[in-house]
């Protein structure tokens, strides 16, 4: 439960303003990348409307750390590990060995959840006129979790406003029978444990989703930030006796400091 919300609270926070997402997005830079090691500490609150399957709502206080060498090698909770192979002014593309983090479990329901887990993802994102960067990955579960298939695309936009940072952004995300399975299937022994059907999902389209992240810069080094993201479960998934609920909505406020640079 506390490592899932803590990546959900991150989600906003995978840098601070002036070079929100700038690991893996070729957005436009409005500093120079940094010559060494970056680390960010902060703090962030999330309230997330059914995160995990259930039909429940919480808000958590959580920490956040991140590192980033030039821009090229970076770590931090949502994206894993990950290396820029490829890095110009407009293309980025490269590796990242990212995190499945658990599902919270479901009130009322005994079920085997998967366990956490790590995906190898390859990426590729270009950036075309008006700072939209358009891109995705592909990713594969390496620790025998699911032995499922990832797919994620996306479209965002970022500019300067008045306020701050703003990023905006849609996506969507699929993926095979396996991945579907481990998290939204229910086998003979879970329905019969719980009184309800058995249900084995299918491969495609799992869900899509739009996010609004604020960054605000205080000073050289602190930022400040704000996101609301919502999705829907898509498909088979939504299909899925587990998916009590289609809509997920999450918001969050996270403050940062970066040391470095």
């Amino acid at each position: 439960m506390f490592l899932r919300t803590f990546a959900l609270t991150t989600a906003a926070a995978c840098a601070f303003a002036g070079s929100a997402f700038a690991q893996s997005q070729p957005y436009e830079q409005l500093r120079p990348a940094p010559q060494g090691w970056t680390v960010d500490l902060g703090v962030g609150a999330l309230y997330s409307k059914d995160s995990g399957g259930d039909t429940g709502s919480q808000t958590t206080v959580v920490p956040w750390v991140s590192a980033n060498y030039r821009d090229v090698v970076y770590v931090n909770a949502i994206d894993g590990l990950g290396w820029n192979a490829i890095k110009t002014d407009d293309f980025r593309a490269g590796l990242q060995l990212r995190p499945r983090f658990s599902p919270d479990d479901i009130e009322g329901l005994d079920l085997d959840r998967p366990d956490f887990g790590a995906d190898l993802a390859a990426y590729a994102y270009k950036r075309l006129p008006g700072n939209i960067v358009v891109g995705g990955r592909v990713s594969r579960d390496v620790t025998d979790v699911s032995e499922g298939t990832e797919y994620y695309a996306s479209v965002g936009h970022q500019r300067v406003t008045p306020v701050g940072l703003l990023n905006a952004s849609v996506y969507a995300r699929g993926g095979d029978a396996k991945l579907a399975d481990a998290y939204y299937g229910v086998s003979t022994a879970e329905a019969a444990r719980n009184g309800i059907d058995a249900y084995s999902p299918g491969s495609g389209l799992q869900g899509a989703g739009a996010s609004l992240v604020l960054l605000v810069p205080i000073g050289d080094k602190w930022g400040a930030g704000a996101l609301v993201n919502y999705e829907r479960r898509l498909g088979d998934v939504a299909d899925s006796p587990l998916s009590q609920e289609d809509d997920t909505i999450r918001t969050g406020v996270f403050f940062a400091r970066r040391f470095g640079g």
